[in-house]
């Protein structure tokens, strides 16, 4: 709606954490509508317990960011991304996806990367690079950081 709304035919969709995941969804349902992807600091397409036991560990250790929480929305994405990871045909659209996409991960992300890495090998135009020396909220904590590259990442798909 907003992409019409505004006037734009095509868009790269950039997310950061979940809007990662949720930049993915897009491209797979608008294919035709999306330049490309940059998802950065991702938690990947799975329901992984070794993956969940890191996030959790680290998280616990993250200063925590001045976002509100609402449990009605977390709940409500869950419960989305959880349906849609467990599509028949999820993992044949992605090998079959003509948008090139990028995933990006902090170095000192406390996620594990694997998730990405492994969407980077499977989508056909994928790519997978490393930010050393930073975290996962990095838009909040180097915000030069995060713009540039976020720019090289968007200027690299135009």
């Amino acid at each position: 709606m907003v992409r019409r709304a505004i006037g734009v035919e095509q868009w790269i969709v950039l997310g950061h954490s979940w809007g990662s995941d949720l930049a993915v969804r897009y491209a797979l349902d608008h294919p035709d509508h999306v330049r490309g992807v940059v998802g950065i600091a991702g938690h990947g397409l799975h329901r992984d317990q070794e993956w969940s036991a890191a996030y959790e560990a680290g998280n616990a250790r993250q200063i925590p960011m001045p976002i509100e929480w609402v449990p009605e929305v977390y709940s409500a994405l869950r419960a989305s991304f959880t349906e849609w990871i467990h599509e028949p045909e999820l993992w044949r659209q992605l090998a079959d996806s003509p948008v090139p996409m990028t995933f990006i991960a902090p170095g000192d992300d406390f996620r594990p990367t694997w998730p990405l890495q492994q969407l980077a090998a499977l989508v056909p135009r994928g790519a997978f690079e490393v930010v050393p020396g930073t975290g996962h909220d990095f838009w909040s904590t180097d915000p030069h950081l995060w713009r540039a590259v976020c720019t090289a990442a968007c200027s690299a798909l135009k």
